[in-house]
């Protein structure tokens, strides 16, 4: 159940009302404030009391002449937090968060060629109902044009966002990129991406294995894609799966409560039966003062424990989670909540380090002043013993460097990744080298979609984030 977390520290407006004698003229009423001048308040009230480094927060830069809400913003920002977010669109956000978006549905793997200026798009994968899907574009094929031009360093990021494309496809076969005829024509539109992008028991050396693709911890509108995970783990669970591979590479995180009922549905079920802690929050001083003496140390806002989830755990010792540069925020989250209480053995590349949470927070004024929304970090979280990460990101148990050049479909078990999973499980590699070297020097390039993503997702889902006012 979602809970109201208010501020705790209410500053009181005192409205005094005057009569007016019948004969004493109106008077003038007194210019109320800007648009403008609302939002930098709200900004500025948020920041000093909720924002982690509300203490550190310049107090000089308030009252200000900044008219660019996003500037000020910026400006209130502690020098290592590299997450939080303000945006002029509320509605676009919360959508964000349930996986609703306008797009073609590929995942792009933007890739900077032989320290050239040209680029390629490799299919990370491709959201299941999406144009993309319908058009037949799968996971591992490489766009080499679009709109009937090949791409560059400059034009990468327009040319694949535009809301019409054209691909042009190649082939990657030793070395060499050779156009393979293949064209779609994609409109994007408006698509709810169910995060579990493949799912599946893989039967390998007698052993079976669950295998779950996740791409973002959202619940989804009416909680339908937790429901839809529910059922995933129960098909395992009826199925007698004591092995589980999570496929977190793509995940750039999502709501902290879908992270916990994922790691409920893993733990071994004495450890629920415990009340044993998931993770620990850790708030701004005041905050975690005031928690601290008002609840006790093991207060909901400062604890988040195991859940039951009747007829779903699956009652693991060992689990196997295959993470990139990628998996972020929610997706750390869920290894290290899980690590004191099971075997986790973490395969591929670093993850993206990010361990900090946030609240959306519109104006709560009824009605609402302005279509603004922050994302500000408000807390930092940490496993049961107090282990949390470094900006550099979880450091692999066995390193498998990504070839995105040469991706396997889901569950391929001559994937290197899952390859060296089914290993750890069975003894037998299915491949005879566990990772494959890229084929020549090549650079990973931003994608400001995904970076935004991976900015923002680590919501709270136990604390209602739109209830702080």
């Amino acid at each position: 159940m979602k809970k109201n977390l208010a501020y705790l520290f209410i500053s009181t407006l005192l409205v005094v009302s005057f009569s007016c004698k019948k004969d004493d003229p109106d008077p003038e009423p007194e210019p109320g404030p800007t648009e403008n001048e609302i939002i930098i308040d709200w900004i500025w009230d948020v920041m000093t009391d909720v924002y982690y480094w509300a203490a550190d927060v310049d107090r000089s830069l308030y009252p200000t002449e900044e008219t660019n809400p996003e500037a000020f913003f910026e400006s209130l920002l502690n020098e290592k937090d590299r997450f939080s977010w303000i945006t002029d669109d509320y509605q676009e956000l919360v959508n964000s968060f349930n996986n609703i978006s306008l797009s073609n549905g590929i995942s792009p793997y933007f890739i900077r060629l032989r320290n050239t200026d040209d680029v390629v798009v490799a299919v990370e994968y491709v959201a299941h109902g999406s144009p993309a899907d319908s058009a037949g574009v799968r996971r591992g094929e490489v766009i080499t044009e679009i709109n009937g031009a090949e791409l560059d360093i400059y034009n990468y990021a327009n040319l694949f966002y535009s809301e019409e494309v054209t691909l042009g496809f190649s082939d990657f076969y030793n070395d060499t990129l050779t156009p393979n005829g293949k064209e779609v024509t994609l409109i994007a539109k408006v698509i709810e991406e169910n995060p579990v992008n493949h799912h599946e028991i893989i039967e390998y050396e007698g052993a079976e294995v669950g295998y779950i693709a996740y791409t973002g911890f959202s619940g989804g509108e009416q909680e339908k894609w937790v429901d839809s995970l529910d059922l995933i783990f129960a098909d395992f669970k009826s199925k007698g799966i004591t092995e589980l591979i999570m496929d977190i590479r793509y995940n750039p995180g999502g709501f902290a409560y879908v992270a916990n009922h994922i790691a409920s549905n893993m733990v071994p079920t004495d450890i629920i039966a415990g009340n044993n802690i998931f993770v620990r929050y850790e708030w701004n001083e005041a905050y975690q003062q005031y928690f601290v003496s008002e609840e006790g140390e093991e207060s909901e806002f400062l604890v988040m424990l195991f859940e039951e989830t009747p007829g779903y755990n699956l009652n693991l010792s060992d689990a196997y989670f295959l993470t990139g540069w990628h998996s972020a925020s929610a997706s750390e989250m869920i290894i290290i909540g899980l690590q004191p209480y099971m075997n986790i053995t973490q395969i591929g590349e670093n993850t993206y380090g990010k361990f900090y949470g946030s609240f959306t927070i519109p104006d709560t004024e009824e009605p609402p002043r302005h279509t603004w929304a922050m994302q500000p970090l408000v807390f930092k979280y940490t496993s049961a013993n107090g282990f949390s990460g470094t900006v550099n990101g979880l450091v692999p148990d066995i390193y498998i460097e990504e070839n995105p050049l040469a991706m396997k479909p889901f569950g391929d078990i001559t994937d290197p990744t899952i390859a060296a999973a089914l290993e750890e499980i069975t003894g037998v590699s299915p491949i005879a080298k566990k990772s494959v070297a890229r084929p020549f020097d090549m650079t990973l390039l931003p994608d400001p979609v995904r970076m935004a993503k991976m900015r923002t997702m680590l919501r709270s889902g136990d604390l209602e984030p739109g209830n702080l006012n």
